[in-house]
């Protein structure tokens, strides 16, 4: 399964200079926990860092300093890991593993971002197929009992 066919899409974008303020008014508003930080590139939206809720509350608000003082750039994640959407969903689960991170931005062949994914997406999808796979026994039994009655 390729990660981009479970991704969200669209993406909770900023740029560098949203204030923090600004940020968790938008991750409210759009009941997100993670908006991903861009650069447009020759138009396009590339990722650049992610900024969390968890984020703005140990590195924000713990400090109580004034949340119009910190910018996305200043608290966003450092050595952003991506996945491409065309990587298979063990991929993005061993970056996730190897970072110790639970969100990945999912990017093109050319690095525009087309999605962001979580390890619950992952979980969600996973235990959709797991579901479908417990159906299989109780369709046999009703299939069994059917034609040996």
């Amino acid at each position: 399964m390729h990660i981009g066919s479970i991704s969200t899409q669209p993406v909770e974008t900023c740029t560098a200079d949203c204030s923090a303020l600004a940020l968790a008014e938008r991750m409210r508003h759009a009941h997100v926990g993670d908006i991903v930080v861009v650069e447009y590139r020759d138009g396009e939206a590339v990722p650049v860092g992610l900024v969390t809720d968890r984020d703005l509350v140990v590195g924000v608000m713990a400090s109580r300093e004034d949340p119009d003082r910190f910018t996305a750039g200043q608290i966003m994640s450092r050595g952003l890991v991506v996945v491409s959407e065309t990587d298979e969903m063990t991929v993005a689960l061993d970056e996730m593993r190897r970072s110790g991170i639970r969100r990945l931005p999912v990017v093109d062949d050319s690095g525009r971002l087309t999605g962001i994914v979580t390890l619950d997406d992952i979980v969600e999808y996973l235990a959709s197929l797991l579901g479908g796979i417990a159906q299989v026994s109780k369709l046999q039994r009703v299939e069994e009992q059917r034609f040996r009655k």
